[in-house]
């Protein structure tokens, strides 16, 4: 509350001889004062000019300024500039709030995120677990083996970034040209499932947004995937003009309804916490169109009585 002690002087030379404010200030109690100590309206014969100040439920305040004259041009005068100062204080403390604001929406969303990339991993580790609790030969354990070390380096890189995003400052990395086809296989893996990926695309986003798009998606849709081992997973990449002229890179597949039953309607599947799935957080396929969309692209998806078509693009250069 450095405004009012920077503004008294101006106050005071228009015959202001005191001013009060007390309020809350995020469960925190603020006051304080400038002028003549101890004055009170009872033992002033102006009387007091009152405002409240309400930024948000949690940042509220009341002014009040005492002047010498009841009436009278340079109680006009005082008063005009007394309500300036009111509304620079004002607008200073809702800037400040809506400062605070966006920070705690970014921790917020960043925390929506976080808790997916645990349930992502968690899950690798899940289906790690499961392969090897199958395996019925050495030979078995030796291929679950061998698979586990590839995806061991991008499993470590996942781990690390999760560890990286839960500090105080999060390093966001900066947009670079990648190959969709080694990213799109890595992340298809890691989800415990191996395509057959034709075509090939670069496109320009930072690692962090495609590889949590990426993660998002296929960790949405791999038990299905890994229940249907007699059908391979069919992914297609390739560039295309869009509307505007712009090339973007397409990744493209099909993914068959697992419940004809169940299934969400189209208008929610990319709505937050809608999932189709027992126990799901419904957050998987929303991240992964929110990550792709601050990247540049989109993820879209059509729908048959059979299962779904998605459609990925990213911008192929930097704009």
């Amino acid at each position: 509350m450095e405004i009012p002690s920077f503004a008294w002087n101006s106050l005071a030379s228009l015959g202001w001889r005191t001013l009060t404010w007390e309020g809350e200030w995020f469960g925190h109690t603020v006051r304080g004062s400038e002028g003549l100590p101890h004055l009170s309206e009872s033992t002033n014969t102006g009387g007091a000019l009152e405002f409240d100040i309400l930024c948000s439920d949690e940042v509220h305040f009341k002014v009040k300024l005492f002047h010498h004259a009841l009436r009278g041009e340079s109680r006009l005068f005082a008063e005009q500039l007394a309500r300036v100062f009111v509304v620079l204080l004002e607008s200073r403390m809702r800037a400040r709030t809506e400062a605070l604001s966006v920070a705690l929406a970014r921790r917020a969303s960043m925390s929506l995120y976080l808790q997916h990339d645990t349930r992502n991993l968690a899950q690798w580790v899940n289906w790690v677990c499961a392969d090897f609790e199958l395996c019925t030969s050495d030979d078995e354990l030796l291929i679950f083996a061998k698979r586990l070390k590839e995806n061991a380096p991008l499993a470590r890189e996942r781990a690390t970034r999760l560890a990286t995003s839960l500090a105080q400052s999060p390093v966001e990395d900066s947009p670079r040209q990648i190959d969709l086809h080694k990213a799109v296989t890595q992340a298809a893996l890691l989800s415990g499932v191996e395509p057959l990926i034709t075509g090939n695309a670069q496109a320009w986003v930072s690692d962090t947004l495609l590889s949590r798009a990426l993660d998002n998606l296929f960790s949405n849709l791999a038990p299905n995937w890994r229940s249907s081992v007699s059908n391979p997973t069919r992914l297609q990449l390739r560039t295309v003009e869009n509307d505007q002229a712009r090339p973007m890179a397409e990744l493209q597949f099909y993914n068959p309804w697992p419940d004809l039953s169940g299934h969400l309607p189209m208008e929610k599947l990319f709505e937050p916490f809608a999932s189709g799935r027992p126990g799901g957080l419904g957050l998987g396929l929303y991240q992964a169109r929110k990550c792709l969309r601050e990247a540049g692209g989109e993820l879209s998806a059509t729908a048959s009585n059979l299962g779904l078509t998605f459609s990925l693009r990213l911008p192929i250069s930097e704009v």
